[in-house]
């Protein structure tokens, strides 16, 4: 009898079973659906932040060959500054050459100042006497100018009391 009841009492437990299963299932399959729809949601976000980050891609190597042409130039033109710094450096180096002559010509000037400062007086007094001279005109640093006296052309001056020349 037992059997019997078995057999009776199986089919219900089996279908019980089986529903028990299959909404086991459909609660899995439910909750696989809400995943998918999460990571269809996640997707899409990483999709469009990949097509920002294309966009940005194509503006960052637009502005590095804006860089390079601009790093070009810049080249280019620390070339001619090598080249102007070269020029300034050939003049100054003439400028020093130049400079050392003069120094090394100081001394020369200095001694012959110094030989022609005792001869001042001497050298006035001739001067007083070439003005009293007929037609003597004396030239002084004082009153030359580039084109002479006057731009006469002649760079003398006549003293105040000596004769004009002929």
């Amino acid at each position: 009898m037992n059997s019997l009841v078995a057999l009776v009492v199986l089919p219900p437990r089996l279908a019980l079973r089986t529903l028990d299963d299959l909404h086991s299932l459909a609660g899995s399959a439910e909750r696989a659906l809400d995943l998918l729809e999460r990571l269809d949601t996640r997707a899409t976000r990483i999709e469009g932040e990949i097509d920002k980050l294309l966009v940005l891609g194509e503006t960052l190597e637009g502005r590095a060959a804006q860089i390079t042409a601009m790093g070009d130039r810049l080249a280019g033109l620390g070339d001619q500054l090598v080249a102007e710094a070269k020029g300034a450096q050939a003049v100054g180096e003439e400028v020093a050459r130049r400079g050392a002559e003069i120094a090394a010509a100081l001394p020369l000037l200095q001694r012959a100042l110094d030989l022609g400062e005792p001869l001042e007086g001497a050298i006035e007094r001739a001067g007083r006497i070439v003005d009293r001279l007929p037609g003597g005109r004396r030239i002084t640093s004082a009153t030359r100018t580039p084109g002479g006296v006057g731009g006469t052309g002649s760079g003398t001056t006549a003293r105040p009391g000596s004769r004009p020349g002929p």
